[in-house]
């Protein structure tokens, strides 16, 4: 599948938050409540103003969307030796890209002089963090989210698992 991947712009809040809701949904009915049945605005706004905020089309049709940061203090302190990957969703219609992703975002960080990739995945969802763990990366850790993360208003308190791989062309 051959995929473009650019940085989102504000045009595009609706159907990412679109991406984002629809694996929410495929999760929530395969018993994985992984994220809010909508996420908030604001928050994907500002990252989009940011421009960490990255839709991944094909043929020009937004199917998969991706935040990569370069820090992220609330859950791995003042690290500057790696990218920060959040929010990877991808249409059911297109399983499977998840993976192409990935290693965009390592090309990213290398380009970054970054050594490293780093995400969280919640520490009750088995499934993911083995997909996680077959793709190479490592547990380094977890983190008690903060009451006011997005993921607070779909689980109340939560633990999440740090992951982080070696960035890779």
């Amino acid at each position: 599948m051959d995929l473009s991947i650019r940085t989102a712009d504000e045009s595009e809040l609706a159907e990412i938050i679109g991406i984002l809701a629809e694996c929410s949904a495929w999760l929530k009915a395969k018993g994985i409540i992984q994220w809010p049945d909508r996420f908030p605005e604001a928050p994907l706004l500002g990252a989009i103003g940011r421009g960490e905020i990255f839709v991944a089309t094909e043929d020009d049709t937004p199917v998969a969307t991706v935040t990569l940061q370069w820090r992220d203090p609330a859950f791995w302190g003042d690290r500057a030796d790696a990218a920060f990957i959040h929010r990877l969703a991808v249409r059911r219609s297109h399983a499977g890209v998840g993976s192409q992703l990935l290693e965009w975002a390592s090309r990213q960080a290398l380009s970054h002089d970054r050594s490293f990739v780093c995400l969280d995945c919640l520490s009750t969802n088995l499934r993911l963090r083995r997909y996680y763990e077959d793709l190479g990366f490592q547990q380094v850790g977890e983190v008690s989210g903060p009451s006011d993360h997005p993921h607070s208003a779909a689980h109340g308190s939560w633990h999440a698992i740090l992951y982080e791989r070696h960035a890779r062309s």
